[in-house]
């Protein structure tokens, strides 16, 4: 399941519009947007809106009535009466009333009622916020949502299960066609934020943790990743600078840059345990691929969507069994399939990719369904060296050496952080420990002793080929044992 959130200042909005499709994908209507989702409802049987619309000017629906909505010329967009005078408005049936308490009265046709994957937009203060969801949800769990996300006034965008968006490069897919999109376009003349030593300053302003006011000094740095695949360190910024986002950190990592969104002298939410009142905290993203790893997957049933759909469709493909379209969609065909499957499997036969399921079929040589570190060794070794980089940079500030350094599983097992796997439940399958990454960080401080040079000099004659795992200090007995009998080889 995937779910994107984009919160977007209007002072760095430079024009919204409602674009028709006319039969055009996302892709073939986005252009040079900076964000995209589906809009308004329409028809099945005559292609024309359902809700009510006004498009560049022109009335986009069967009647005209009076009801509220966002309506906007430019990028001013408000909560109005409509009809409007604005170029562009969009309300209707599918209306989240403007909003007071989580109680507020619901505005819906029944025919878009129940349980389905939906699309939105609210104002939150001088933000915009769009949502895309291809999850099923009710408009009544939408609306608590949004409200829970700092929405003052809401509407219900396509809730017929269309969903699908690109908010600055996360996106929600699908071969649907819909009536009309929602496009955004960002001031790219703007002055942007400069990079000092490799890092971005992007303070959360806007977190209740930023504006608690409460301080550190620092005395280690703990290593988190964010389980959320996919999202980059934008994405992942822009959904926590909000009021009432639970988890705030100092730095986001991507392949890309390095965020600084919190001071460091902030104390963050990150550890759920007392390394938050000393330590300082960054998030590595991960790639999309990581919605395999075993501790990240989500059970994918007939109504789920989205790119893990695809694949296991493509590993069913693999195996012999015909999902009936490679399309991301998980249909009757792809239920047939997967019970097929999972009899010739000796599985339990009940049409959801569980976790046995996940595991059986990513046992085979080559799966669409396993995790593959060739794929993303790149992304992978890009994340590693901005972390590294940033971790001898704090540690040259605040005095700390490479052994203050923990993930947040062995800040768990030291009981000043809350259970969770990372950053363990995947580094290994690219062979990295933390205490790799630890005598990584002591190599980039100049770190040079003994030991090293011992190992370095091993290392030389051929007799190790792993000086990171040595300088790491942590050694297992049969690992000790090989390597005297190695070096014993090499007098």
């Amino acid at each position: 399941m995937s779910k994107y959130i984009a919160t977007i200042p209007l002072a760095d909005i430079e024009r919204i519009a409602i674009v028709t499709g006319n039969g055009r994908s996302m892709a073939q209507v986005k252009g040079d947007a900076d964000y995209i989702c589906n809009a308004g409802f329409y028809d099945m049987t005559t292609g024309r809106p359902v809700g009510h619309l006004k498009v560049d000017g022109a009335v986009l629906a069967k009647e005209v009535w009076g009801c509220w909505g966002f309506a906007w010329d430019k990028s001013d967009i408000k909560m109005a009466a409509l009809p409007a005078g604005a170029k562009n408005y969009i309300s209707g049936v599918e209306m989240l009333s403007p909003m007071i308490g989580i109680h507020d009265a619901m505005h819906y046709r029944p025919e878009v009622g129940g349980s389905r994957p939906r699309t939105a937009m609210a104002l939150t203060g001088d933000k915009l916020l769009l949502y895309c969801a291809d999850s099923p949800t009710t408009p009544e769990a939408l609306r608590d949502t949004l409200y829970k996300l700092g929405a003052e006034t809401a509407i219900m965008l396509d809730g017929g299960g269309s969903s699908q968006c690109n908010f600055a490069g996360q996106k929600i897919s699908s071969s649907r066609r819909v009536h009309n999109y929602l496009a955004v376009w960002l001031k790219h003349d703007r002055k942007e934020d400069k990079p000092v030593d490799g890092i971005t300053q992007a303070i959360m302003t806007n977190s209740d943790c930023y504006k608690a006011g409460r301080t550190i000094t620092p005395k280690g740095i703990i290593v988190h990743s964010t389980a959320t695949p996919g999202a980059n360190a934008n994405a992942i910024r822009d959904a926590w600078d909000r009021a009432g986002a639970e988890a705030a950190v100092h730095y986001i990592i991507d392949d890309q840059r390095v965020l600084q969104t919190l001071p460091d002298t902030c104390r963050a939410w990150h550890a759920g345990g007392a390394a938050n009142n000393t330590h300082l905290s960054m998030e590595i993203c991960e790639p999309q691929e990581c919605r395999l790893l075993p501790a990240e997957w989500t059970p994918l049933k007939q109504g789920s969507t989205g790119w893990a759909v695809k694949r296991l469709q493509m590993e069913l493909t693999a195996r012999g069994y015909d999902p009936k379209g490679i399309d991301g969609s998980f249909g009757p065909g792809c239920t047939a399939a997967l019970k097929a499957c999972q009899k010739a499997l000796g599985l339990a036969v009940d049409g959801s990719c569980g976790p046995a399921t996940l595991a059986k079929l990513a046992g085979r040589q080559g799966s669409y369904l396993a995790y593959s570190p060739q794929d993303t060794a790149t992304y992978f070794g890009a994340v590693w060296d901005r972390a590294v980089a940033l971790c001898a940079r704090l540690c040259r500030t605040y005095g700390l050496t490479a052994d203050s350094i923990l993930c947040h599983s062995e800040g768990y097992v030291k009981g000043i952080a809350s259970n969770h796997a990372d950053v363990m439940h995947w580094w290994p399958y690219h062979g990295k420990t933390m205490d790799m990454f630890r005598a990584t960080v002591r190599e980039a401080l100049g770190g040079k002793s003994e030991l090293y040079a011992a190992v370095d000099k091993l290392a030389g004659a051929s007799i190790i080929i792993n000086p990171a795992y040595w300088k790491g200090g942590a050694y297992s007995a049969a690992n000790v044992q090989a390597l005297i009998i190695k070096m014993a080889a090499a007098l």
